[in-house]
């Protein structure tokens, strides 16, 4: 029988176990509110496979609709034909949940989410953005972080890939997709970036190229948004580089310290969930036990003013 779902390396699931520990933790922390609220804007299959050892596992959906302590109001975006499977496969699994499936372009789609929950704009809010690559709009940003009507902001943990991005811009239709990342970060102020990496006589490196993406973001998500903490949490390859980075904006000194705590953990993980990976595609199975891999005690780093840099 073949797998469902599409495959994934073990630093997708390594990040939907960080999905996975901090949604309890969230609604354990807003316990004291009778309705708290979970967004999901790429919602994506209902369950997955790891390509390498081929075990299944649930999706960001699945796993919002299962958390202990549980959110109250739940919105799923994903386009079609996507949508109607997993809200087949939700209906199925909990019928009567207080979850909705949007299907289309969740840049769209988020105004109507945001309409539907309206009525609750007061609860504690959280928001998995879970973009391939700058399918987001730097609107759709804003507007979850203006839809909360209380002292603090919706939370919103989003992947972010200057990989990607680069791949994209160096592409056949670097244009066009150069323009989208534009409506992600809502300017073009990337592109000084971009340029530094890639046009100056002292070009930066590709750590550095990737660390001043993210820094933009985390910039603006604080300087603009008015967010009080953002950090980032860099998803690793096999190899040791950066392939991804997750992107956490909070108002809550609470909701860092759980985020902090269970990205180190997922660092702990990190080593044996590579090496079962290496060993499964070597196709000789686990050849040994991987002892405990001692790993440095991680922080967040501030962000810092990316207008300071010689190149911009």
């Amino acid at each position: 029988m073949g797998k469902s779902g599409r495959g994934w390396s073990y630093w997708s699931r390594n990040k939907l176990e960080i999905l996975q520990g901090y949604m309890p933790a969230f609604n354990r922390a807003a316990q004291k509110s009778p309705e708290r609220i979970y967004i999901d804007l790429m919602a994506g299959e209902p369950v997955n496979f790891d390509k390498h050892t081929k075990e299944q596992f649930d999706g960001s959906a699945r796993l919002a609709l299962a958390s202990q302590p549980g959110f109250t109001r739940l919105a799923f975006g994903e386009m079609l034909p996507k949508a109607a499977k997993l809200r087949a496969d939700l209906d199925a699994r909990h019928p009567g949940a207080p979850f909705k499936v949007y299907p289309g372009d969740s840049n769209v789609q988020i105004h109507s989410m945001l309409a539907d929950l309206s009525d609750v704009k007061w609860a504690p809010a959280f928001a998995f953005l879970d973009q391939q690559a700058a399918e987001l709009h730097w609107e759709t940003m804003c507007a979850l972080a203006d839809f909360r009507k209380g002292k603090t902001k919706a939370e919103q943990w989003i992947l972010w890939s200057p990989a990607m991005i680069v791949k994209g811009v160096t592409g056949t239709n670097k244009d066009k997709f150069a323009a989208q990342v534009d409506r992600l970060y809502g300017s073009a102020d990337w592109r000084k970036i971009l340029a530094a990496r890639f046009e100056s006589e002292q070009p930066i490196t590709a750590g550095e190229f990737r660390a001043e993406m993210v820094n933009l973001l985390r910039w603006q998500f604080e300087k603009q948004l008015g967010y009080a903490h953002t950090i980032r949490i860099p998803m690793k390859m096999a190899n040791g580089t950066d392939l991804y980075d997750m992107v956490f904006a909070t108002d809550h000194e609470a909701g860092l310290k759980i985020m902090s705590y269970l990205y180190q953990k997922a660092a702990e993980r990190e080593p044996k969930m590579k090496e079962e990976a290496l060993q499964a595609q070597s196709g000789q199975g686990a050849l040994f036990d991987v002892a405990p891999a001692k790993v440095p005690e991680w922080k967040s780093e501030p962000c810092w003013d990316p207008t300071l840099q010689p190149w911009w």
